[in-house]
């Protein structure tokens, strides 16, 4: 026999031992049977997406101890990791309306996916799902346009100005009319005409039904002329208030002099929506004197505003007998209460 023949017949006899070794390690891997903890997610999916809902529409977070050989395992928490789908009407999962509460050890021993791998679901952790079945409305919504810092030539458009909204049948049961909002931010915008794809929303009142909800389509483009992102407003009179520590307070008698509480004229300037509630009276504007611990001056002196009390992005442009820029003063009587206490 030549060595080229030995050569050969050691190399397929060394070949043959590997793969029959092989063949033994794959055998007794899955068929070793293994306890583990595996972690990852579920997600619930309705029977009919078109005319149902399910709550949580959300994944559901869970801890499985199962047993099984390493392979099985593996599989197992391979589907776990990448989120495992739970059809509702399927094993264990009632599809009738309303609330339901399943044990998930056994919706998961039922699995298809679960049952293929041929791992054992021991234990789940939370040991309960509790879920909504609910059916879906269809309607026709009309589109609105929110454009609250800003003061427009023209009435703005919106295109499409009725969109198609999905949602749970209890949500629409909520009552009133349904419309969905097309919110622009004009604060970066130059005056002028602009034409904007722009994201619906929801009203707030529909909300808790949000992951339920379908706008279809989810954008329209609204169309309007930018007048300015600002408007202005005289107020024909503001109130003044004092503020003083507790220590001055209790040894200083502070009082506007008469007709002194208040200031007339005072011109303001900001976002539409806040000159808006400031005109309605919804917000109270107050200009503040801050005389901290204590006071500068005893007798009669003015004292300059410290701080205007006014809505967000609100400022004051001018006031009546004051320059622009400087703070109006207020003329203020400063008594001590003991009169042989002096300002330090």
């Amino acid at each position: 026999m030549s060595v080229r023949h030995d050569w050969k017949s050691t190399a397929l006899n060394m070949l043959a031992a590997a793969i029959i070794a092989l063949l033994i390690w794959a055998y007794a891997n899955d068929r070793t049977r293994e306890s583990a903890s595996v972690s990852g997610t579920v997600r619930l999916t309705a029977a009919d997406p078109r005319a149902a809902f399910v709550d949580p529409a959300t994944a559901v977070q869970l801890a499985v101890e199962v047993r099984g050989s390493r392979r099985a395992i593996e599989q197992l928490e391979d589907a776990l990791r990448s989120g495992l789908s739970l059809a509702v009407g399927g094993e264990g999962l009632p599809a009738d309306a309303g609330a339901h509460e399943v044990p998930l050890r056994d919706v998961l021993a039922a699995n298809p996916t679960v049952a293929a791998t041929g791992a054992e679901v021991v234990r789940v952790r939370p040991e309960s799902l509790r879920y909504e079945n609910g059916t879906l409305v269809t309607e026709q919504v009309p589109v609105t346009i929110g454009l609250p810092n800003a003061s427009l030539r023209g009435t703005p458009a919106a295109d499409p100005a009725v969109v198609t909204v999905t949602m749970p049948a209890s949500a629409r049961e909520a009552g009133g009319a349904l419309a969905v909002e097309a919110a622009v931010d004009t604060r970066a915008l130059a005056p002028g005409r602009h034409r904007l794809d722009v994201d619906l929303r929801l009203p707030e009142r529909l909300s808790r039904w949000r992951e339920q909800c379908r706008i279809v389509p989810p954008r329209t483009v609204v169309t309007f002329e930018l007048a300015s992102a600002t408007a202005e407003l005289t107020l024909d009179r503001v109130a003044v208030r004092l503020a003083l520590s507790p220590r001055a307070a209790d040894r200083w008698e502070v009082t506007p002099e008469p007709g002194a509480d208040a200031l007339d004229g005072v011109v303001v300037s900001g976002p539409a929506a806040s000159i808006a509630e400031l005109a309605s009276g919804r917000f109270v504007p107050v200009a503040v004197i801050d005389l901290g611990e204590e006071p500068a001056r005893v007798g009669v002196e003015g004292y300059a505003v410290s701080y205007w009390r006014l809505p967000d992005g609100v400022t004051v442009v001018r006031t009546r007998g004051s320059e622009p820029g400087i703070a109006p003063s207020v003329r203020l009587r400063v008594l001590p209460r003991n009169p042989a206490v002096q300002p330090n």
